[in-house]
C-alpha cells in the first residue's frame, strides 16, 4: 500500500503531452484498487496522496480537496476496480494486462465526466461545453492511464503472484519489492522535473476552451488560467512542487513528497491494522 502511494505520487507529477496542447497524468484509482484488491483501499491511500499534494505543495487545492477525492479516490477506484472484475468475469480468457488497461481507461474518463458535471453545478463551465470537452481529453488521456496501468500491475504481480491470489509461486521478499519499488518512484520523479509537460492538463484546457483561449484541438492561444482566489487562505511550504526557482530545489521537493506519501501510508495503515486487531 505505502509504495502503491508513492508509486502514484510521482506519476501524478509527471504531465505527459497528449497532443492538442494537453498533458495528462496518471490518476492511479484503479491501479491501487487493482493491486490492492480492494476499492476501499484505493480510497485510502489516493486520500492520503491528495492531502499531501494540497497541503504541502498546493497542487489541486484545500478546498477541492473533498471533490478530488471523490473523483480520483472513489469514482476512479470503484469503477477501475469493478469494471476489471466484470470484465474478467465476461471474459475469463481475455490478458490480464488488457481488462486492467480497458478498466483503467474507464476509470479515468467517466471520474472526468463527474467532475465536468461538478464545474457545471458551480458555475465555471456551461455542461455543453465542459462535458464533451472532458470526454474528449480524458479519452485521450485515459489511454495513458490505461498503459501505465496495465504496465505496472502486471509488472506487480509478476513479483508479488500472491496479490492475484496464487499461492503457489513465491514472491519478491517484501523488503525488497519496497526498495525497488521505491528507488523507481524516486527516479520517475526526478524524471518530472526535467521532462514533464508544460501544456495544461484536461481540466485547465476545457477551462481555456470555455474561456475562449483555446479552441479544443489546438494549442491555447492567450495566457494560462488565472487561480480563482483561495479561500481557505492556505499557504502551502512548497507550491507546484519547488523549493525555490532551482532544479534542485524541484527535485528535492518531489523527494520529500514520495517519502512523505510512503511514511504517512506506513503509518496511517499501521493505526489502522492495530485498532482492527491486526498482527501485522
Amino acid at each position: 500500500m505505502a509504495i502503491i502511494a508513492a508509486g502514484i505520487f510521482a506519476l501524478q507529477a509527471f504531465n505527459l503531452p497528449t497532443g492538442f496542447g494537453v498533458s495528462g497524468h496518471l490518476v492511479g484509482g484503479a491501479l491501487a484498487a487493482i493491486i490492492l484488491g480492494s476499492p476501499f483501499a484505493a480510497v485510502f491511500v489516493l486520500t492520503i496522496v491528495l492531502v499531501i499534494q494540497a497541503l504541502i505543495f498546493g497542487d489541486g487545492g484545500v478546498l477541492a480537496l473533498g471533490a478530488n477525492i471523490i473523483n480520483m479516490g472513489v469514482i476512479a477506484g470503484f469503477v477501475g476496480f469493478y469494471s476489471f472484475k466484470g470484465l474478467k468475469s465476461l471474459l475469463p480468457k481475455i490478458p490480464v494486462a488488457v481488462s486492467v488497461g480497458i478498466a483503467a481507461w474507464l476509470a479515468c474518463v467517466i471520474a472526468a465526466c463527474c467532475a465536468a458535471v461538478e464545474i457545471a453545478i458551480l458555475g465555471a463551465v456551461p455542461i455543453a461545453i465542459g462535458l464533451p470537452t472532458m470526454f474528449i481529453y480524458h479519452a485521450i488521456i485515459g489511454i495513458i492511464e490505461g498503459v501505465i496501468t496495465a504496465v505496472v500491475v502486471t509488472l506487480v504481480f509478476k513479483v508479488r503472484p500472491e496479490l492475484t491470489g496464487d499461492t503457489t509461486k513465491k514472491g519478491v521478499p517484501i523488503k525488497n519489492f519496497l526498495v525497488a519499488g521505491l528507488v523507481i518512484a524516486l527516479i520517475i520523479g526526478g524524471c518530472a522535473v526535467f521532462f514533464a509537460s508544460s501544456n495544461p492538463d484536461g481540466l485547465d484546457s476545457t477551462l481555456l476552451v470555455s474561456g475562449g483561449v483555446k479552441d479544443i484541438f489546438a494549442p491555447a492561444t492567450g495566457d494560462e488560467i488565472v487561480e480563482a482566489e483561495d479561500p481557505v487562505g492556505w499557504q502551502a511550504p512548497m507550491p507546484d512542487y519547488a523549493l525555490g526557482d532551482s532544479t534542485i530545489g524541484a527535485i528535492i521537493a518531489l523527494i520529500i513528497g514520495i517519502f512523505a506519501a510512503l511514511v504517512v501510508i506506513l503509518v496511517a495503515a499501521k493505526i489502522v491494522y492495530a485498532s482492527s486487531g491486526k498482527s501485522n
